[in-house]
This record gives C-alpha cells, sequence and structure tokens, in this order.
C-alpha cells in the first residue's frame, strides 16, 4: 500500500514541480530554494550522492548491565576481544564501552572489522549513527566518511581541501578463532605482540565453540591474581588440599605459561598472552579460550570459547558448569564484588608468587 501510494505522487503531475515558474513559487512561499528532489528520493532509496550503493547497516548499541566502576588500577595494555565475529556482519556498525572507552565498531563491505574512537571531529555526532559505504564509515550528520585508518576520505558537499585534523583514532584490529581483538595502549603505542590462532577452532577432531560470556564486577588484575593465588582454591573452590608447590610459573615478555597441579589429579596448562587472553587445555578433555576484557576500570566482560573432542563433547554442559558454575567461576563473584585492592598485601608463605607476577603484570601499565 504504501509503495502504491509513493508511486502515485511520483506519477501526480500535480505533485511534481518541473519547471522555473514553479521553482520561483516554492522559493516566495518557503523562503528557501527547491530541494532537489532527485537527490531526496536517492537518499530515502539509501544511495550517496555520488550514486554508488550504501550498506544499510544494522545500527545498535551493547549496553553494559553493570554501573560504571571506577578502580585504583588503570586499564592495562593489551589485545582483548570486542565483539564475537558472529555480532558483526558485513555492514554492521556497533556501539560499545571497552577499555574504559567508547568505541565503534564496524564491518566493510569487504568484510574487514575496524574499531574507532565514536565521535566526529567536525561537529562530534556519534559515528555509531552513521552508514557504511565501501570500506568507510560515514558520519550521519553531515556525510563525512572515514576510511579504515580514521582519516577523513570525503567530505560530499566541499570541494576544499581536507584538513589533517579531520581524523578519528582507529585501533589496531585482528580478527581470528571467531573473535574481534582489539589493541589498547594508553599512549597509543602500536601492538608490541601477537596473540596466536587457537588450532581447535578449525579442528575437525574438535567441536564447534560453545559460547560463554558474563559481565562481572572486578578489576581486570584481580582477577588475573587468581590464577596464582593457592590457598584459595581449597578455601573458596572446594580442592581437598592447597596445592603449593605442585605449579610452577614461567614469564617471558608479555607471555605466561604454567602447568597447573591442583592435588587431587586434576590439571591442565594454561598461556596467557597479556592481561586479556588465556588459553587453558585440560589434556583430551576440552580446551578454553578464556577472553577477559575491560569495560572499565573496575567491571569486566568476558568471551569465552570452550572446545571438546568429539568423544567428549556429550558432556559439555557439565564441564563448562565445572568451569564457571558454584565450584568455579561463580565462587570467586561474590568475592570480587566486594574487594579492596591491596597495593602492599600482607603475605605469608604458601600464597602463592603474588610478587613475581605483579612485576611481570606492571609491563601493561606502561604509559598509566
Amino acid at each position: 500500500m504504501a509503495k502504491r501510494a509513493a508511486q502515485a505522487q511520483t506519477d501526480n503531475p500535480r505533485l511534481a514541480v518541473t519547471d522555473e515558474a514553479d521553482a520561483q513559487l516554492y522559493e516566495r512561499m518557503h523562503g528557501s530554494v527547491l530541494p532537489d528532489l532527485g537527490m531526496v528520493r536517492a537518499a530515502v532509496a539509501g544511495s550517496t550522492d555520488d550514486g554508488s550503493a550504501e550498506v544499510r547497516p544494522s545500527n545498535r548499541e551493547i549496553r553494559s548491565e553493570l554501573p560504571p566502576r571506577s578502580h585504583v588500577l588503570p586499564v592495562p595494555n593489551g589485545w582483548y576481544a570486542l565483539l564475537r565475529s558472529e555480532e558483526l556482519d558485513r555492514g554492521d556498525i556497533v556501539s560499545i564501552r571497552a577499555v574504559d572507552r567508547d568505541l565503534v565498531a564496524y564491518r566493510d563491505e569487504e568484510g574487514g572489522a575496524h574499531v574507532f574512537d565514536p565521535y566526529c571531529p567536525h561537529m562530534g555526532a556519534h559515528l555509531g549513527d552513521g552508514r557504511v559505504v565501501g570500506c568507510s564509515l560515514k558520519c550521519p550528520y553531515h556525510g563525512w566518511e572515514f576510511g579504515a585508518d580514521g582519516r577523513c576520505a570525503r567530505i560530499p558537499y566541499s570541494e576544499a581541501r581536507i584538513p589533517k585534523r579531520a581524523k578519528v583514532d582507529a585501533y589496531p584490529v585482528r580478527e581470528h578463532d571467531g573473535f574481534v581483538y582489539l589493541w589498547y595502549h594508553a599512549a597509543g603505542t602500536e601492538p608490541t605482540y601477537e596473540v596466536p590462532e587457537v588450532e581447535e577452532h578449525d579442528d575437525p577432531a574438535w567441536s564447534r565453540p560453545y559460547v560463554y560470556e558474563k559481565e562481572l564486577v572486578a578489576a581486570l588484575q584481580e582477577m588475573a591474581e587468581n590464577n596464582i593465588d593457592f590457598a584459595h582454591f581449597k578455601y573458596v573452590h572446594g580442592r581437598e588440599i592447597v596445592p603449593n608447590g605442585l605449579s610452577e610459573h614461567h614469564f617471558d615478555g608479555p607471555f605466561s605459561w604454567v602447568q597447573e597441579n591442583l592435588g587431587d589429579g586434576l590439571g591442565f596448562m594454561r598461556r596467557s598472552y597479556g592481561p586479556g587472553v588465556a588459553v587453558l587445555r585440560f589434556a583430551g578433555l576440552m580446551t578454553v579460550v578464556a577472553n577477559t576484557t575491560p569495560i572499565d576500570r573496575g567491571n569486566c566482560r568476558l568471551k569465552w570459547h570452550f572446545y571438546f573432542p568429539h568423544d567428549v563433547e556429550p558432556a559439555a554442559d557439565d564441564l563448562i558448569a565445572s568451569v564457571v558454575g558454584p565450584f568455579g567461576l561463580e565462587a570467586d563473584v561474590p568475592i570480587w564484588r566486594r574487594m579492596k585492592f591491596q597495593e602492599r598485601p600482607v603475605l605469608v608463605k604458601g600464597d602463592g608468587p603474588f610478587a613475581e607476577y605483579r612485576r611481570w603484570y606492571a609491563q601493561f601499565y606502561e604509559g598509566n
């Protein structure tokens, strides 16, 4: 019905302004020149002013369910999983809060993922309300187009030279294993390490990834220190003993690894790539890609993938629950929610290698 009505308007000669006299009459009545109806129709149809097609995006915002929270610890530098790849289709524009910043992510027509600071340098409009044009992001306010490097590539109504300051900050992005990774550095330094691909993701002998996502109240370092806090495995997670002396941590630049032995036959290899990405392998049982991304200084967002050999997959739900359920992650959540970070904790023998771990972790605060 709406389509037929629109066609009737176009075909009605009394509604079509086609000659100079009608244009002059319009100007006297409205105090402005008659708009270019061709451009108006093109805009409604989703075309650019040069006649090329635009991708109609799915503009959306991912809002945190947690209230903003400050913390004495800043956001560490490193790679972080911003989105799952399937959350960002071609032409999509997603506004999201992460690393204590407002961000906008989009996927261009060629399939590339990009992450920008979201405010147009022209008049401050939010690019999350814009459109994808080719490989660029178009501002919703005046049509400025920003290329993949964040520089303004086109101002549609002006032939003047594009100012050098006409740019937005563009973040380094990597995409693999079903995640869009963002590089954050407080001083704007380029990436100093890479996160390797996980072989299980494309291995036909392993299951598709099982997705686990959660937001929780904790600073990232507070969560990370759980991994070397041996005593809490007994008193929080119900292990039979405190597994002192059963695990040895190794540190090499931005990477760390440890063969965790929890004292009752359970063990796994954990490899950490900076502060935001860890891969846990339980031999012959499951692999966990644990991405933990700061929303702000005091809140985190988890985006985890669980993989299983096909013969183990029938037990997948139970195995996931053993990691994130009442005797796993969920047992830590109420403690993190109310704890206060101790810069100089009172430590005793058996507490784990906190001093060594904090020396390693301090590298990720460079530039803060």
